[in-house]
C-alpha cells in the first residue's frame, strides 16, 4: 500500500442505482463534508450517470466514495482505474470484501480521510480481448476474474491454453476461471482455487469441474500472457466480472494478460486486517436473499 500525502479536494460520491438507502446517504454525506471539511468542491451521482463517467474520465475528480457492496467496488474500481482515482467504500451489501467501512463508521473516517491518515490499496486487474480469426470483437478490464465456461448445452467444453505461445494443456471441463488475486476469493475459491493476499500481482488459472485433464490451480506471474482457444462444437460463453460477456464459436481465442491500469482502494486499516477477516468473512453466506450490490 502506498502512504497517502494530502486531503482530498474534488470529490465524487456515487452509488449503487438500485439502492434507495445509498442515494439518501450519499446527501448526508455530501452535506457533511461541504460544513465539516474544506475542499473546492463535491458532487454526487449514480454510478450509471453517463455525466459522472465523462466527468471522472476527464480527470474532474481526485477521490471517489462509494456507496454500496462489493460489486458497487468493483465497478468504481475500474472506472477510477484508468485515471488514478482512488475509492472509499462504504458497505451498504451483504459481503463487503472489498468495502473497509461499514455504515456505521463513515462519519469518523472522514477524519481520517481528511487527515491523510490512509493508504492506497492497489489491486491488479486483467485485460482480456475475444478474437475471431483476425479480428478483435471484444475487450475488457476485469478487477476479479474472467470465466469461460459451457452454455446451455450441459456438455463439458474443450479448452486449449497457452502460456506466453507455449502449449500448456487441452482441458475439458465446465469451463475455466482466470482471476486476479483480488478474484481469488470469488468463484475461483468456490470451486477449489487458493486464496491469495489481494496486493499480490499474480493471474491465477482455475478449472471447473475439470474431467480427467489437469485439476489444479495454476499461479501466474504478472508477466505471462494466457490465451484460451476454444475447440469442440459445445456451445461456451466468456463472462467478465460476473457479467455478460459474449458467446463464444468454435476456434475463437481469448488473450488476457495483465491490464496496464490498477484499481485503487482507500485504506485505512493495515494490511493484516486481510487476515483478521478472511475467516469471518468464509463462515457467513452473503447472497442468500440478497440482491445483486
Amino acid at each position: 500500500m502506498e502512504k497517502n500525502v494530502k486531503s482530498p479536494r474534488r470529490i465524487a460520491v456515487t452509488w449503487h442505482p438500485s439502492l434507495a438507502e445509498a442515494h439518501v446517504l450519499s446527501s448526508e454525506i455530501v452535506s457533511v463534508i461541504k460544513q465539516q471539511y474544506d475542499v473546492e468542491y463535491i458532487e454526487s451521482f449514480s454510478l450509471n450517470d453517463s455525466k459522472f463517467r465523462e466527468a471522472l474520465s476527464e480527470g474532474k475528480y481526485d477521490l471517489m466514495i462509494a456507496l454500496g457492496g462489493d460489486g458497487t467496488m468493483l465497478r468504481a474500481g475500474k472506472l477510477g482505474a484508468p485515471v488514478h482515482v482512488p475509492v472509499m467504500g462504504v458497505n451498504l451489501g451483504h459481503f463487503g470484501f472489498l468495502v473497509e467501512t461499514q455504515r456505521n463508521e463513515w462519519r469518523y473516517r472522514l477524519d481520517d480521510l481528511f487527515s491523510g491518515n490512509w493508504d492506497t490499496d492497489k489491486r491488479m486487474m486483467i485485460h482480456a480481448e475475444h478474437y475471431r480469426g483476425e479480428n478483435k470483437l471484444h475487450s475488457w478490464e476485469v478487477l476479479n476474474d474472467i470465466v469461460l465456461a459451457r452454455g446451455l448445452s450441459i456438455r463439458p467444453v474443450h479448452l486449449f491454453v497457452h502460456i506466453n505461445d507455449i502449449e500448456l494443456a487441452e482441458y475439458v471441463a465446465d469451463g475455466l476461471i482466470l482471476s486476479t488475486a483480488t478474484g481469488s476469493t470469488s468463484y475461483s475459491q468456490s470451486v477449489g482455487g487458493p486464496i491469495l493476499r489481494p496486493d499480490m500481482r499474480n493471474m491465477l488459472l482455475t478449472p471447473i469441474s475439470p474431467n480427467l485433464c489437469v485439476d489444479r490451480s495454476l499461479v501466474l506471474p504478472d508477466t505471462d500472457t494466457v490465451t484460451f482457444i476454444l475447440g469442440g462444437n459445445v456451445e461456451a460463453v466468456i463472462s467478465p466480472d460476473g457479467y455478460d460477456g459474449d458467446a463464444l464459436e468454435f476456434g475463437d481465442q481469448i488473450r488476457a494478460k495483465a491490464s496496464e491500469h490498477s484499481a485503487e482502494f482507500v485504506r485505512f486499516e493495515d494490511k493484516g486486517v486481510f487476515y483478521r477477516n478472511i475467516t469471518r468473512y468464509m463462515q457467513r453466506n452473503p447472497t442468500i436473499g440478497g440482491k445483486r450490490s
